[in-house]
Formats: C-alpha cells, structure tokens, sequence
C-alpha cells in the first residue's frame, strides 16, 4: 500500500505519480450524534488540466485532494473503517458497545 502525506511535498509526489482510472481513498472524520466515526472515501481521477496537466476529478487536483483530505492511500483501508458512501455489505462496523464508550467519552470531556 502506497501512503500520500498531507504536505506540499507529499501532494506534489502524489500528483506526478496519479494513474488516471484508478481508485484512490481517503480518511475523513464524521462528527455524528452517536459520536465520532472515521469513514473512507473514494475518488478516481479521470481526466487532466489543458494548461498544466495535472490530474483531475471533476474540479478536484490530484494536489487539492491530498493538501485537503490527505493522506491519500492507494487501496482500500481496512473492514474496521466504513465507507461514507458506498455500501460494501450488510456488515455492522459500530456495536452498541462502541457507541456507549463514544458516548461515556464525550461526557466526561464535557465534565472537565
């Protein structure tokens, strides 16, 4: 697995090595009424800029997507990690038990 740091160096390497057509994914953090979830997504850059040739999806840069939502990883993050958008199966990704621990968490920050 292939790992794309949030720098500037880390973007630029990333945006000279992107093959267009294929999947990239990123981490994001999700703040939710049962508690904070981590969750991947996906992107696929399809296309390049006419004036400089910089990868593209949509309006987002191969550089943009990893300043902004880096690291950027070459394949799928583990089963722990849900996707935000995608339905991979009917697995459950949180039990009751993490959710009151999420839940105990917040209300002792909340005491201090």
């Amino acid at each position: 697995m292939t790992v794309w740091e949030r720098s500037k160096r880390g973007a630029k390497k990333f945006a000279r090595e992107v093959v267009l057509g294929e999947t990239y994914y990123y981490i994001e953090t999700t703040v939710n009424p049962w508690g904070d979830e981590e969750v991947w997504s996906s992107i696929v850059f399809d296309h390049r800029q006419v004036f400089t040739g910089g990868a593209m999806s949509g309006s987002m840069s191969a550089q943009g997507l990893c300043l902004n939502y880096g690291p950027v990883y070459s394949e799928k993050p583990e089963r722990h990690i849900r996707p935000k958008f995608e339905c991979d199966d009917d697995a459950v990704y949180a039990t009751p038990a993490d959710i009151i621990k999420v839940r105990n968490s917040r209300r002792a920050k909340a005491r201090r």
